[in-house]
């Protein structure tokens, strides 16, 4: 093989060895130079990988959260079905017509008046059965409530209703 360039330089006469020895302490300089110019870069790519990581974590958690509240929401409902079925009462058609609000709209059903008296003081309660509209007692309600209110068409709490006449005369 042939000789290196400072090799051949250095038997034309050329250089002499001390320029030698000098050139390649200015390589291993630059070499040591570049690594360390070299390292930032390399950091950055490590932090900026270290970001991008945090990030897809941060997006897994946040949805997994959502998961499991949608989970949590239909377990909710599944309840508050089941609290529905098993403890619905039987519905007798009457000649009272009893309205309510369900969506946005005035909705009726007929009751007897013992019936709607109950609807009136809060002691019974409407629902929303598997394809009908149910009867349900007040407990039962306040239960479903907790679980999933939009699955109670009516309930009037007597906590909350105000007398209709004033109280000073």
């Amino acid at each position: 093989m042939g000789l290196s360039l400072q090799e051949q330089l250095l038997k034309a006469g050329v250089v002499d060895k001390k320029q030698v020895k000098q050139a390649e302490h200015e390589k291993r300089v630059q070499k040591k130079k570049k690594k360390k110019h070299g390292t930032p870069s390399e950091d950055s790519a490590k932090v900026r990988l270290q970001q991008q990581q945090s990030e897809q974590a941060k997006h897994h958690q946040k949805l997994n959260a959502q998961q499991n509240q949608q989970r949590q929401r239909k377990a909710n409902q599944a309840a508050a079905k089941q609290l529905i079925k098993s403890s619905q009462l039987p519905r007798e058609e009457g000649d009272v017509a009893y309205r309510y609000v369900a969506g946005g709209k005035i909705k009726q059903i007929s009751v007897t008046q013992d019936v709607a008296d109950k609807l009136s003081e809060g002691r019974l309660g409407l629902a929303m059965g598997d394809k009908d509209v149910v009867l349900i007692p007040a407990e039962t309600a306040l239960k479903v409530i907790k679980r999933d209110e939009d699955s109670i068409l009516l309930y009037n709490d007597p906590a909350q209703v105000d007398d209709d006449y004033p109280s000073d005369w």
